[in-house]
């Protein structure tokens, strides 16, 4: 009777086993990145002469995991997180530049307009002093998007310096779980928890940016970036860092086993890499168009006033002062009388009109902006449309990687969440095979002990 009570303990033990297994995976339904638990059960081979078998046991309780969905997961979480970054600072410059009370085509138009209106009558006080007030709006309009810019510029370079701390501590814990790992598989002790934290700090840190992943035997992951440069191998990780140059730019760089290496920022993917190209390729670029712009009125406007004779018979003067490295003063208006404003191209001549007409014809003369000879107005609408168009884009592109990452998430979660109509069946079928085993054990004591009444 001694194997047939063996083998039913065998049934015990393993229905237990699949029963605890179970209950793990419901427990842990709503854990994120949790990875539900599977018994491997393998029958026994009999130990005696006639073939009929030795009971069950569990050989393995396997986490249900599938790298390759991981992946794809990851590499999802990368694209979703870049656009939705990218649109933080699209959304607000296309704002901030399309804002009727900020924008410089309406200050353009305002200023040549005070301008054609006293073209007629060119030695008023009361016109030249509208101007004047013009003029100053006009360059208020330019310093407020300037400011503007510089405090997004601000706000981007506060966010990677928190950004690179928060990587620094994932690539550490993603190091130190690489060795508890190590040391847990290599004793033969269970480490699916372990890994679900571990596969959760990965997903984290492809959101930061993109990253590759390669397994080992020993059951640590080695980590690098989208362009090769390593960030996690086995219990090492590497440290970024930011730094200002000489020119008020964050350089970000890699430090891994002792070695300084400059971080490439170009192609990094997610929110690291979005800040680069939301500052290189768009506040940067847009500030830079809004210097063309200011210097080309400025040395115009200047250029026509220094040409002419004010109202007295005086020389002209400068109107605008261009400042390429103030940010809040990249425009001003000198400090004129209304009587100090060059209109004439005849000294003596109140009324004459011949520079102000010369003004006026500023409007539509090209003007170098972003690489293109356009008028003024022109390219402030040429720098609204990119920026709007670029916003559009990228609202379509994280539409769709959203979507993406959902569909990576299902196909992730079909493999690796818990269902909990699945694990009510399991939980049923175990709990019969329990029942069941221990039937067997009844019954087998139940004839040994009538045996034993024989005798």
């Amino acid at each position: 009777m001694s194997t047939l009570t063996q083998i039913g303990y065998s049934g015990v033990r393993a229905s237990q086993i699949a029963l605890t297994a179970s209950g793990q995976n419901v427990a842990n339904v709503n854990t994120p990145g949790f990875s539900r638990l599977a018994p491997d059960l393998r029958s026994v081979a009999s130990l005696g002469g006639v073939g009929v078998g030795g009971g069950v046991q569990v050989s393995d309780v396997r986490r249900l995991a599938s790298d390759f969905q991981n992946q794809q997961l990851w590499r999802a979480t990368t694209e979703q997180h870049y656009h939705d970054t990218s649109q933080q600072y699209l959304g607000a410059l296309e704002g901030l530049l399309g804002s009727e009370g900020s924008s410089i085509s309406g200050g353009l138009d305002n200023f040549f307009a005070a301008l054609s209106e006293a073209s007629s009558t060119p030695e008023s006080i009361a016109l030249r002093q509208q101007i004047l007030g013009e003029a100053k709006q006009l360059a208020q309009r330019f310093n407020s998007l300037n400011s503007n810019i510089g405090v997004q510029l601000d706000a981007l370079h506060g966010q990677r310096t928190a950004m690179v701390k928060e990587i620094n501590g994932l690539t550490e814990n993603i190091a130190a779980l690489n060795k508890q790992i190590t040391e847990m598989q290599s004793a033969g002790r269970e480490t699916a928890t372990l890994e679900d934290y571990r596969d959760n700090l990965l997903k984290e840190l492809g959101g930061h940016a993109g990253i590759r992943v390669q397994a080992a035997n020993d059951g640590s992951l080695t980590v690098s970036l989208a362009n090769g440069q390593p960030l996690v191998a086995g219990a090492s990780a590497g440290q970024l860092k930011v730094a200002l140059n000489a020119a008020g730019e964050q350089e970000v760089s890699l430090v891994f086993a002792r070695t300084t290496f400059p971080l490439v920022q170009d192609g990094l993917g997610g929110n690291l890499g979005a800040l680069h190209d939301m500052e290189y390729g768009a506040l940067r670029p847009a500030r830079q168009d809004l210097h063309d712009m200011a210097s080309a009125l400025a040395d115009k406007v200047n250029a026509t006033l220094t040409a002419g004779f004010d109202r007295n018979g005086n020389p002209g003067q400068p109107l605008f002062v261009h400042d390429a490295t103030s940010v809040s003063g990249m425009l001003t208006v000198a400090d004129l009388a209304p009587e100090a404003l060059a209109f004439s191209d005849t000294a003596g001549e109140m009324g004459n009109n011949g520079v102000l007409l010369k003004l006026l014809d500023i409007k539509g003369q090209p003007a170098l902006v972003n690489g293109s000879l356009v008028p003024l107005n022109d390219g402030y609408a040429g720098l609204v449309g990119r920026v709007a168009s670029a916003s559009r884009q990228n609202q379509a592109d994280l539409s769709a990687a959203t979507t993406v990452t959902e569909q990576a998430q299902a196909q992730r979660d079909s493999i690796s969440a818990v269902n909990l109509d699945e694990e009510a069946v399991n939980l049923m079928t175990y709990q019969q095979a329990y029942q069941a085993n221990m039937k067997v054990i009844s019954t087998s004591n139940a004839l040994f002990d009538a045996v034993l009444a024989m005798f």
